[in-house]
């Protein structure tokens, strides 16, 4: 028989996947752990537990919403609300009122649009699409004044021009309002508010120019695909030099004026449907004249409209805003012009805008998302992954520069993806997994790598929203469809990846969004969270609170939020009575200067009493779920290894704490088929049965908790109401029983 004391002083990876549970040889088992419930694993080794929230308010209504960030710059930062047919706008936890109310603003989008809702802001704007409406431009005027509409697009994006010579159109005019001809059916009542481009299929009715011709004032000529009508000609004739200008009038020699009419393609904007084959339209771009004297089969119909759907997805690149992904288009890619977020106007130039569809290889998957990253615009399809960029380092993606390949088959959830360092990240097709474009050396290409495989079951009740919060902590935050929150530490410089779960005192989180604070130092997560409270379903909005003591150790500990739901009080002089009206029929806790109250049943009118005064308090619901546990604790044996071995824990072994203030420990005994044995549990933090938490505590304890004899050994660490707890080590010493 051997004793040991094999130390763990590592924790950073968090909870494992059961499959992982036996993986000794594997190198996070040594940072791992078998539970991580409520605690957050730490790049430094350690693990604390997971903040709380604080109650902010409720949703318009207690309905249904999402949470839009919105950041002008590090301390100009808003949160969004939008509820059915409503936005609302929250300032660093409080509502931006109007007047005595909060500030609204109607929109277009219903239960449905919001739940496919997509955004990219530039500025103090946001354009909006969600595939059911119209690209929407939000603007922020000031704090309580806001403006949305539909953005105008006059000069495209087009679908595929038609190919069928014996299908034409024909314009009535070159300017102004219009009848459009069509040789066969074309036009239906969603044509109404459609884009008509029109290019010649005949540019010989108008002559070429020809220097030094005796031609007329009025007189209409030609030069490449531009036309342009002569109106001051002074000398015998047009001159040598043929005009080139694209817009207004300009002189050329011999004291020449040109006019520029038109290049050779025209936009119309359908205004009404008389006829399958007629309808009336307004010129946005002139007609070319050959288009009015000859039908045209050279048209194309606008790719955004109500008749073919409007696009899903939505990301700015190098300059440019892209869309993607109608209805009808589910694979297409739309670029505006460099610059000129409104301008789709196509051409070959390198700030030009361009369209790009992919090509699909046996399938059709829709694209799902856009994401900028470092090595270029991730295209995130159903059923694969593509990327694309300009081939060349010295110019913007282009319609002659533009390359895409693919990158993987795993295929993409409708959740926003992330990219906190450059490399995208998003969740699976199945919800189930967390995965991360990366570029690969050996490669010379973009891979597909897994992020959540070391604790893949996690993603059984399927990942829903993934959201970045950089500082303090670098942390993925993603929702569970069974409304618990996921936490991801990840910094690949450090080659640290650590998973836990946070359940949010039975809470469902419904959206997450991230912004920074008033300060701007630091990031906060804001959530809509679904509660129960005295028998109404109530949609809290609620601010995860800051991991506490980790960034500097300086905060006192009466300022640590572990409770959900939570309030903050400070009164002017210390008070016993509080009230938490919000949590009206719910047992709630008190985490005080004074130390720990409750559980408390708060009754009708929300005022609580801790039946003594306090000067500092934070007041909320305790989740009793929350735990720790470390994995079988691996004991030395004179053979070789001890797994599955009678073992057992002997009594005084170490644990490292820092400003800790309580919780609570136990061993817990495992045999196969049989139930789990939990030994009494300890206070992690020795003290006087009446003395008040008030002080938090650093360095090693020693903790006497010995345990029988069994196959496998963990310790496992509970919270105590509010108190900070924060876990560097873990020591206990082991022997092998050799049987």
């Amino acid at each position: 028989m051997t004793r040991t004391s094999p130390p763990q002083v590592a924790f950073s990876s968090g909870e494992l996947d059961p499959l992982l549970h036996r993986r000794f040889d594997y190198q996070r088992f040594q940072t791992g752990m078998a539970t991580c419930r409520g605690f957050l694993p730490l790049a430094q080794g350690g693990f604390t537990r997971a903040p709380g929230t604080f109650y902010r308010g409720t949703t318009k209504g207690n309905r249904p919403g999402i949470l839009v960030p919105f950041q002008f710059a590090a301390n100009d930062a808003l949160t969004l609300e939008f509820t059915a047919n409503c936005m609302r706008v929250w300032r660093y936890g409080a509502l931006v009122m109007a007047g005595a109310s909060p500030y609204e603003l109607v929109t277009p989008f219903n239960d449905a649009a919001i739940a496919a809702l997509r955004w990219v802001q530039s500025a103090d704007v946001i354009y909006l699409c969600d595939g059911i409406h119209p690209v929407q431009r939000l603007a922020r005027l000031a704090l309580d004044n806001w403006t949305i509409a539909a953005q105008v697009y006059s000069t495209g994006p087009f679908r595929v021009q038609n190919l069928t010579e014996s299908h034409t159109v024909q314009a009535s005019a070159m300017t102004g309002s219009i009848t459009l001809t069509a040789s066969s059916a074309l036009f239906a009542a969603d044509h109404a508010g459609s884009l008509l481009h029109l290019v010649p299929s005949n540019n010989t009715t108008i002559p070429l120019f020809t220097s030094n011709e005796a031609a007329t004032v009025g007189s209409k000529r030609r030069n490449g695909n531009n036309v342009y009508e002569l109106t001051m000609r002074t000398g015998a004739n047009v001159g040598q030099n043929a005009p080139i200008h694209e817009e207004g009038e300009a002189l050329t020699d011999n004291n020449t004026k040109w006019k520029f009419v038109s290049d050779n393609a025209g936009v119309a904007r359908i205004t009404a449907i008389t006829s399958p084959t007629l309808a009336s339209a307004t010129v946005l771009k002139t007609v070319p004249q050959a288009c009015v004297d000859d039908p045209t089969y050279r048209w194309s119909e606008g790719a955004w409209s109500d008749r073919y759907g409007y696009p899903a997805a939505i990301e700015m690149f190098d300059q440019r805003l892209v869309f993607a992904a109608t209805p009808a288009e589910p694979r297409s890619l739309w670029f505006s012009a460099v610059g000129d977020f409104a301008d789709f106007t196509p051409g070959v130039e390198a700030d030009s805008a361009f369209g790009y569809t992919i090509a699909g290889d046996g399938s059709i998957n829709r694209v799902i998302n856009l994401k900028r990253g470092a090595t270029g615009l991730h295209i995130l399809a159903l059923g694969e992954e593509y990327s694309t960029r300009s081939e060349s380092r010295t110019q913007v993606i282009g319609p002659t520069t533009a390359v895409f390949g693919t990158n993987g088959t795993v295929g993409s959830s409708p959740a926003r993806p992330i990219a906190p360092k450059g490399n995208p990240m998003f969740i699976s097709r199945d919800k189930r997994r967390v995965m991360m474009v990366v570029y690969s050396f050996q490669e010379d290409a973009n891979q597909v790598v897994a992020l959540s495989r070391i604790a893949q079951h996690l993603g059984a009740a399927g990942f829903e929203q993934i959201v970045w919060q950089g500082s303090p902590e670098p942390i993925a935050w993603l929702r569970q469809g069974d409304g618990n929150l996921v936490a991801m530490i990840h910094d690949p410089g450090e080659d640290v990846l650590g998973w836990a779960v946070v359940p949010i005192a039975g809470g469902i989180a419904e959206s997450l969004a991230v912004t920074p604070d008033a300060t701007g130092a630091n990031d906060t997560v804001t959530a809509i969270v679904q509660r129960q409270i005295d028998g109404t379903t109530v949609r809290c909005v609620e601010d995860l609170a800051p991991v506490f003591g980790i960034l500097t150790g300086a905060e006192p500990i009466a300022t640590a939020c572990h409770f959900y739901c939570a309030m903050a009080f400070e009164p002017a002089t210390p008070t016993a009575t509080f009230v938490v009206a919000h949590l009206v029929g719910r047992e709630v806790f008190a985490w005080t200067d004074a130390g720990e109250f409750g559980p408390i049943t708060v009754p009708a009118g929300g005022s609580v009493d801790l039946g003594a005064a306090v000067g500092r308090a934070v007041i909320g619901l305790f989740d009793a779920t929350h735990q720790a546990e470390t994995l079988d604790i691996q004991a030395a044996a004179p053979d070789g290894n001890s797994m599955g071995r009678q073992k057992r824990l002997y009594s005084g072994f170490g644990v490292g704490l820092h400003r800790s203030a309580q919780g609570k420990i136990s061993v817990v005994e495992r045999d196969f088929a049989t139930p789990a044995r939990e030994g009494q549990q300890t206070n992690l933090v020795p003290r006087a049965v009446a003395m008040d938490l008030t002080q938090a505590f650093s360095g090693l304890v020693r903790i006497d908790a010995p345990s029988g004899h069994a196959k496998e050994l963990s310790i496992r660490i509970r919270p105590y109401s509010g108190a900070p707890l924060t876990i560097t080590a873990i020591i206990p010493t082991v022997q092998e029983a050799g049987r």
